[in-house]
């Protein structure tokens, strides 16, 4: 074989391999799928973005996401000024809610249940609740007196409307001292508030679905003719998930068995029927994993505003 020749067939070797190398790396780019970069690629979210289409939107399978276990959610965050306290004191807790570039958001609140910002202050073993009203001061500053009586750490929940959205933002506040964790009270369907004994009914009751939670209040053996509007409804609940707290948002039921307005969404319950009924609340609450759950309901009777607190088996 001449020079020519073996020249023209290393040529071709050549060819017939750099060709197949490039085959080779388009087969492993779209195995499973198109190459990275490509159309219809899984690209990385931009930073900042929130994940997915929702944000905090749970899959289908899940059901709803609960809120209240980060400090920041798309784009907003809770800043507070202090997160330590001394024991039994009465504290002045002062917050802001910023945006992306850490300014104070100062205005775009919408009224929810009658106010534009709702604090809930809870012990982290449940022993102690707090639900109190800020008020916000020009520079978007809002502030608030805590009654922290014992040491512990205790889980704060900024709850607010913004944008047509319920956010609801956390943090950890600080007692120092013995912490003396009181247990969860096992369920039970009848609990007393000063005198008031209130039952709670809940037959459907399943995790991941839209479940009814029907209250009853009475005195003495008798029902009660009729609740006090607290908050433009008949009463308020909060539900948290034994273990991470995360906070449950629930609806009002009102009338024939029907969602409450959107402006009562944030805890209000209405009576199903304020002639028939009128010492009933009743709320829809989806509660997205089977456990424990504590509830805290809140009522109004003669100028006063009570608080009965219980706990919630959810079966699968």
């Amino acid at each position: 074989m001449n020079v020519s020749t073996r020249l023209l067939a290393f040529a071709g070797l050549l060819v017939l391999a750099f060709g197949g190398a490039a085959l080779a790396g388009a087969t492993i780019g779209t195995a499973g799928g198109e190459p990275a970069g490509g159309h219809g690629g899984a690209q990385p979210p931009p930073r900042g973005a929130a994940p997915g289409h929702g944000g905090a939107h749970a899959s289908a399978d899940r059901g709803p996401a609960a809120g209240g276990l980060a400090i920041s959610d798309e784009g907003l965050s809770l800043e507070p000024a202090r997160t330590f306290f001394g024991d039994g004191e009465r504290a002045r807790f002062a917050f802001r809610i910023t945006d992306p570039l850490g300014r104070a958001l100062r205005e775009g609140y919408e009224l929810e249940s009658e106010r534009e910002m709702h604090l809930i202050v809870v012990r982290r073993d449940t022993a102690t609740y707090e639900h109190v009203h800020p008020k916000r001061a020009p520079d978007g500053t809002w502030a608030v007196d805590l009654e922290l009586s014992a040491p512990g750490t205790y889980r704060a929940y900024a709850d607010f409307k913004v944008g047509g959205r319920q956010r609801t933002l956390a943090t950890d506040l600080f007692v120092p001292g013995e912490f003396r964790p009181e247990p969860l009270p096992a369920p039970r369907p009848t609990d007393s508030a000063e005198g008031f004994d209130v039952s709670l009914d809940a037959p459907e009751l399943r995790a991941g679905r839209e479940s009814e939670v029907t209250f009853e209040v009475s005195r003495d053996g008798r029902p009660l003719e009729e609740l006090e509007p607290y908050l433009g409804a008949n009463g308020h609940l909060v539900a948290l998930r034994r273990g991470d707290l995360a906070y449950l948002h629930v609806h009002p039921k009102s009338g024939e068995g029907h969602e409450g307005t959107p402006g009562e969404s944030h805890g209000g319950g209405k009576a199903e029927s304020a002639d028939a009924h009128g010492n009933e609340v009743a709320f829809a609450a989806t509660f997205p994993t089977a456990g424990r759950y504590r509830l805290f309901l809140q009522f109004k009777t003669g100028g006063e505003v009570r608080t009965v607190a219980y706990t919630l088996e959810v079966p699968r």
